[in-house]
C-alpha cells in the first residue's frame, strides 16, 4: 500500500483532466514540491504516463523540458522491475493494465518520496482503480456524456460517478 505515505489531489471529470493536472503539477512544482504527476493516455512513451514534475534537476535522473519546470519520466529500469516482480501477483488477481500501471505510479512515487501527487482517474471515479486514495484535495473537471456503458446514461449518474473520489 504505498499509496498510504502519499498526498493526492484527485482529479475526475469527462474533459480537461489532463490540462487540470499539468497545470496544478506545474503550479505546484513552481512552489518548490516535487510533484508526482499520474495521468493517461500516454502519446508517444508509456512512461509519460508516470512522471515528477520539479522546478530543479536531480542529476541522478534524466529530466526532460516541458512548459517551464522539468519532468522526470519512471525509468524503463524501474518499469522492467517492477512489472518483472509483481507479474505473478498481476495474474493471479486478473490485473487490467490500468490497475498495473496505477500500482507502479504509486509505488514509484513513494520511492521518489515526492511532496505531493496530482493524479488523474483513468474513466469514471467511484469505481476506478485510482479510488483508493484518500485525497487531500478532489477536483471535478466538466460532466459530460462518457462511458454511458459503464457510467450511466445521464448527466446526473455521470456526475454520481465521478463524484465518487470525493473524501470527509
Amino acid at each position: 500500500n504505498p499509496q498510504d505515505s502519499l498526498k493526492f489531489v484527485h482529479v475526475a471529470g469527462t474533459n480537461g483532466k489532463g490540462s487540470v493536472s499539468n497545470m496544478l503539477a506545474s503550479a505546484l512544482a513552481s512552489q518548490g514540491l516535487n510533484v508526482g504527476l499520474y495521468t493517461s493516455p500516454h502519446i508517444l512513451d508509456f512512461r509519460e504516463r508516470i512522471r515528477i514534475v520539479s522546478s530543479h534537476s536531480d542529476p541522478a535522473c534524466h529530466p526532460e523540458r516541458r512548459e517551464g519546470s522539468l519532468s522526470t519520466l519512471i525509468s524503463k529500469e524501474y518499469v522492467w522491475s517492477f512489472v518483472d516482480r509483481w507479474q505473478e501477483t498481476f495474474d493471479h488477481l486478473d490485473m487490467s493494465f490500468f490497475e498495473i500501471t496505477t500500482a507502479m505510479a504509486f509505488s514509484w512515487f513513494a520511492d521518489m518520496k515526492v511532496d505531493v501527487v496530482v493524479l488523474e482517474t483513468g474513466l469514471g471515479g467511484r469505481l476506478d482503480s485510482t479510488n483508493i486514495v484518500s485525497p487531500v484535495l478532489s477536483i471535478i473537471t466538466n460532466i459530460g456524456l462518457d462511458h454511458c456503458d459503464l457510467l450511466g446514461g445521464t448527466l446526473p449518474e455521470i456526475a454520481f460517478e465521478k463524484a465518487g473520489i470525493i473524501k470527509p
